[in-house]
């Protein structure tokens, strides 16, 4: 099911506009080829679905979905050239093998022309009015005043338009000398309106003071928005806050993953099984010369065995190229470093573009993996990771997968401060699991790919 709270809206706004101008400069193109006399060429085509594709995905690749950018920098103009041009040279390409999508030299000159002027200038025209009117500040009270809380609400201000104007809790008395605790809880209808609160946040796990849920509705009943902590921080951040939630907090919320729905028991393993046969046929033009690279630069078997947890913290083998020395854990199992020196030369370049992950297709082909999922981790440090982080296990709640959110939004991670990260990112996959998430993680994965960022 299509999740559209997944989506930030003035990204979509933007990809709209992009999917909507790219068919015009086309149908402009025409116009200016041939006069508008002859309708029969406007009509859909599947060339043109194909060129529309291949802007779109070049934009992404290129983070031209990114709003943070300033699209009138220099570094900005030419990584939008450069996207024009990789996507004009991979639609040229299409149509050398496909002559039937051709649509000729003097409309795709046009045309290119055309996409790259509109597709600029819808950029400069949302940064200029749209972004106005969609980054409207918000203002914010949180309710509740410990470091933790403050911790995580000023995390808010550098990722939304979101201003935290203050803070309340149940005594003024111990907080004299916090200048941004505005009151009590008594004062919570005052505070909200005398600073214009558009949100507020409960972040008070355990609320002994019954009147703060009377006065939380009455400002819910005033229009304001009312959410707990863990909740609007996973909407902001993208993934869940371990150190914030608690049982009842998992127990009540809705969690996608673990439900019985028809894709994710049938749809999604239907498409691991296709996407793993093929894979795996289409990889042999690399695998084949890797595995041959693999055996010439150092002695030992071309694939690596290691053992993982999977679903339900069943043990299985993973299989992937041998990326490190035969002696690599001599001395039992560690965590891979930056510039580890177990790695090979040849391991370096596979880590790089991921093609050490090839093998795992056969894990997800046995039923052992999915394609998308949170990384399987190696038992041993699974026992100690579940004794220091509250709620890892419940990563072992679905499939792990070769790539996954937490593989796409965090850097390669080594340590048990990583191993918190990644687990917020995981539970925000599993709570949230859906043919969209996971065609989202996909398209991430291909930038990742593609530009070798967080491999070690």
């Amino acid at each position: 099911m299509l999740d559209l709270k997944l989506i930030p809206k003035k990204k979509l706004l933007l990809f709209l506009g992009d999917i909507f101008l790219i068919p015009l400069a086309y149908f402009f193109s025409l116009v200016i080829r041939f006069g508008i006399e002859d309708y029969s060429l406007l009509k859909p085509s599947i060339g043109g679905g194909f060129v529309i594709l291949c802007y779109i995905f070049t934009f992404y690749i290129a983070d031209l979905y990114e709003l943070d950018k300033p699209v009138r920098s220099i570094k900005y103009i030419f990584r939008f050239i450069t996207a024009i041009f990789i996507a004009s040279i991979i639609t040229l390409g299409a149509f050398y093998f496909f002559p039937k999508l051709w649509f000729g030299r003097g409309i795709f000159l046009i045309s290119t022309i055309l996409v790259g002027s509109f597709t600029y200038l819808w950029r400069l025209l949302f940064s200029f009015i749209f972004r106005k009117l969609l980054y409207n500040e918000k203002n914010v009270l949180v309710i509740g005043s410990d470091q933790l809380t403050k911790q995580f609400s000023k995390v808010f201000e550098s990722l939304g338009p979101y201003r935290i104007k203050g803070f309340i809790c149940e005594r003024i008395s111990n907080n004299i000398d916090c200048p941004d605790v505005l009151g009590t809880y008594k004062e919570l209808i005052d505070i909200v309106n005398k600073n214009n609160i558009d949100i507020v946040i409960v972040a008070v796990t355990h609320i002994e003071n019954t009147e703060l849920l009377k006065y939380a509705l009455e400002c819910k009943m005033k229009g304001i928005s009312v959410i707990d902590l863990p909740t609007f921080y996973e909407e902001v951040t993208g993934k869940v806050p371990v150190e914030l939630v608690n049982d009842l907090w998992l127990v009540t919320t809705p969690i996608s993953g673990v439900k019985k729905s028809i894709y994710n028991i049938k749809v999604k393993r239907v498409l691991d099984i296709i996407f793993s046969l093929l894979g795996l046929l289409i990889s042999l033009v690399i695998t084949i010369p890797v595995a041959i690279l693999i055996k010439l630069e150092s002695k030992g078997p071309i694939f690596y065995r290691q053992k993982r947890v999977g679903l339900n913290n069943n043990i299985f083998e993973c299989i992937k190229f041998r990326s490190m020395t035969v002696d690599a854990e001599k001395y039992g199992a560690v965590w891979a470093s930056k510039n580890d020196s177990r790695v090979t030369r040849v391991g370096k370049i596979i880590r790089k573009l991921r093609i050490d992950e090839i093998p795992q297709m056969w894990n997800v082909l046995k039923g052992e993996m999915s394609f998308i999922g949170p990384r399987p981790e190696r038992p041993e440090f699974v026992y100690q990771l579940e004794k220091k982080i509250p709620y890892y296990n419940l990563r072992h709640s679905v499939k792990p997968g070769i790539t996954g959110w937490a593989q796409v939004c965090y850097p390669y991670g080594a340590s048990e401060e990583d191993a918190l990260e990644k687990l917020k990112y995981d539970l925000y996959y599993i709570k949230n699991l859906s043919l969209f998430l996971d065609f989202q993680i996909l398209l991430k994965t291909a930038k990742v790919v593609l530009l070798g960022k967080g491999a070690r």
